[in-house]
């Protein structure tokens, strides 16, 4: 097993504290206890806090990458609506929330490059529902109110904001309701199947 590096370590909390606390809950102090180096050694790797959290995002949206390339898209649509939603239902309620969302209350205030880099993310997570609804409705489902692109970009919000509001009030009800909307939007294939 290899040991992960300074660099890999500082990335690795300053994710943890981004999702638990957000841009402007942790210091370089907070993170040099948690890894147990000088801040200066954390300038030398990040010379500033924007290049960490730039880093961070990055690392969090590679992740997710590729968590959706590993759901086999000849599985029925509902099934990879339920591994695309388990990570986030796993995630919902905790002291941890999704790094773009806790980010997103501070955008304005980021350097350009830490907001493509959100935006990134979120285009990654539209663009797989959307491939997933326009999937879903070659399978026979029900028409959408909306074109696909549009769609996902609607349940991917409803998703963040779901995460966001089931912090707040601590019930996987928020992230449920929003969930609901995606698998609203899934054909029933195994009837399609047996007919």
């Amino acid at each position: 097993m290899n040991t992960p590096t300074v660099r890999e370590q500082l990335v690795e909390h300053a994710l943890v504290l981004i999702r638990r606390r957000g841009f402007n809950g942790f210091s370089y102090r907070d993170l040099a206890e948690l890894v147990g180096v000088k801040t200066s050694s954390i300038h030398y790797y990040f010379p500033s806090k924007d290049d960490l959290v730039l880093e961070a995002v990055r690392e969090y949206s590679a992740r997710k990458r590729a968590r959706l390339q590993a759901i086999d898209t000849t599985l029925p649509c509902a099934e990879q609506a339920r591994r695309y939603l388990e990570p986030l239902r796993g995630g919902a309620c905790a002291d941890q929330a999704c790094v773009v969302g806790m980010l997103s209350a501070d955008v304005l205030a980021m350097p350009e490059a830490v907001r493509v880099a959100m935006q990134d993310f979120t285009r990654l997570n539209e663009q797989w529902l959307a491939r997933l609804l326009e999937q879903a409705a070659a399978r026979g489902a029900a028409p959408f109110p909306l074109p696909p692109q549009q769609l996902a970009q609607v349940i991917f919000g409803a998703l963040q904001n779901g995460l966001t509001s089931a912090r707040l009030f601590g019930t996987w009800e928020r992230v449920d309701a929003a969930a609901a909307l995606l698998a609203s939007a899934m054909p029933v294939e195994a009837a399609l199947a047996e007919a």
